[in-house]
């Protein structure tokens, strides 16, 4: 063989080792490439994936946003009127319901008429009321024995305008000094008894419309004087 020949084939041997490196070396950055590629393309998956969470999760939350919006509109709807209505109830128990003076006038009409007052009678005698005028005029006076002891008679004191108008005057010892030691009850029709201690008093009296003035007085030892003043 000659020497060209040899040449010739060492020199294809060489070429071949130098190609099958370079297909090696082709073949793993081919390789490389393509799991490159295939990571790259699984990272754009899953953050794709992620991103179409988001936006699910993002709609909900906004749907969820406008609904709780919504719901709190119309609670705040449903308190305004609440409170609306709850003034309107203020209201209408303040021009309804008494207070004060005219609840304690209210509650006593409704204890007259459960006492068997007829309505109609107290109606008529708040139609009838009106400003109390003093009545200043000449006094007509009437003498009476003063009830003495421990017991009051039922038939003791006086009686005026009637039996409108009832005075008693006791005291517990006829040796007592009335100024001191004398009980005057004054009734009048309608209204609670007044009692009075000693002598003399001045004790208005109301009938009616009309303001007049009881003198209890005593100038004669066992006797008392009541004098009413008159309405002209």
């Amino acid at each position: 063989m000659s020497i060209g020949t040899r040449r010739n084939r060492e020199r294809r041997r060489r070429t071949g080792q130098i190609a099958l490196r370079v297909a090696k070396w082709v073949f793993m950055l081919a390789v490389f490439v393509g799991l490159g590629f295939w990571a790259y393309q699984s990272g754009l998956d899953l953050a794709r994936s992620e991103v179409i969470v988001l936006e699910q999760r993002l709609d909900t939350v906004s749907a969820d946003a406008r609904a709780a919006h919504a719901r709190n509109a119309q609670l705040d709807g449903e308190l305004r009127q609440a409170r609306e209505g709850m003034a309107a109830l203020q209201r209408r128990y303040d021009r309804d319901v008494p207070a004060g003076e005219a609840a304690a006038l209210f509650a006593l009409a409704q204890q007259r008429i459960g006492a068997g007052v007829p309505r109609d009678r107290i109606e008529q005698i708040m139609r009838d009321a009106g400003p109390v005028h003093r009545c200043e005029g000449r006094a007509t006076g009437r003498r009476f024995a003063v009830a003495y002891g421990p017991r009051v008679p039922d038939n003791a004191g006086i009686e005026l305008l009637d039996g409108l108008v009832r005075v008693v005057v006791s005291a517990p010892n006829q040796t007592d000094d009335l100024t001191r030691a004398a009980t005057v009850v004054v009734t009048v029709a309608g209204q609670e008894p007044v009692t009075l201690t000693g002598l003399p008093h001045r004790q208005p009296v109301t009938l009616g419309n009309a303001e007049l003035v009881l003198n209890v007085t005593s100038e004669i030892r066992g006797f008392a004087t009541a004098a009413l003043t008159t309405c002209g």
